[in-house]
């Protein structure tokens, strides 16, 4: 009898430590889940100290919880230690390298912090390929091709920008000046009417009105003011500076 309470006692005890394992693990994942909201809400409060606690707490409980790492990142990028943000961003991509907001994270350290652009270009490309519907990885890939003064490659990624969201201000900036750069105002007033033909937007009419002034189209560049007028007129009282500044035709 002895014998098979042993025996029995034997097969059970790696049921019962697997049980206690998965327990444990269970349980640290729980732990990990509350840190992470707690350290959520201290950001939300501004109370970045706390949170950089809650979220680091929340790691030593999981170690593969990368949304924590991500907003560690965050936190001490925006806060200037671009090291510890970098090391964050990579953390996370250790455990998930399909994390699209770590790759941007990184992509905006390098584009903005260390303005080393062709890293940024990577990760910016990264998260694209992951990401088709992001506006913002549109933009900055623009950005940056137009401070590398790549203006021609700059242009479809502001125009993708403006395909997700019409009303994308930034993006317009990036397109208008890529254009202007390049000199190619005709084209740059086609694409602002195509644009401009889903929601007439204010900076859409300023850059559209820019280029009609350097193809010395006063009538176009009035219609662009007129318009822009109900929507921005300070944007509007720039543009007519330039218009009134245009040479009358025939003059000296």
């Amino acid at each position: 009898m002895q014998q098979i309470k042993s025996s029995m006692l034997k097969r059970f005890l790696p049921v019962l430590a697997c049980l206690l394992l998965f327990s444990t693990a269970r349980a640290q994942r729980k732990n990990a889940a509350a840190f992470y909201k707690a350290g959520l809400s201290y950001k939300s409060s501004s109370n970045y100290n706390e949170a950089l606690n809650s979220f680091a707490k929340a790691v030593l409980a999981d170690s593969k919880f990368d949304s924590a790492y991500v907003e560690m990142g965050n936190i001490y990028s925006a806060g200037g230690n671009m090291d510890m943000g970098v090391y964050n961003y990579n953390k996370a991509l250790e455990i998930n390298p399909r994390y699209t907001d770590a790759l941007i994270g990184l992509g905006k350290i390098y584009r903005d912090a260390k303005k080393i652009y062709d890293t940024a270009i990577i990760y910016f490309n990264a998260a694209e390929q992951l990401d088709k519907n992001n506006k913002e990885t549109y933009y900055a890939l623009a950005w940056i091709f137009n401070t590398k003064q790549e203006y021609e490659k700059a242009i479809p990624y502001a125009v993708r920008s403006l395909e997700l969201d019409n009303t994308y201000k930034p993006a317009y900036g990036e397109l208008g000046h890529a254009y202007r750069s390049l000199k190619k105002y005709a084209e740059c007033i086609e694409q602002l009417k195509k644009n401009m033909a889903v929601s007439v937007i204010d900076v859409a009419l300023l850059y559209s009105g820019y280029a009609y002034i350097e193809l010395n189209s006063k009538e176009g560049a009035m219609q662009q003011y007129e318009g822009l007028l109900k929507l921005n007129e300070k944007m509007a009282g720039a543009l007519k500076k330039k218009i009134d500044a245009m040479p009358v035709p025939g003059g000296n």
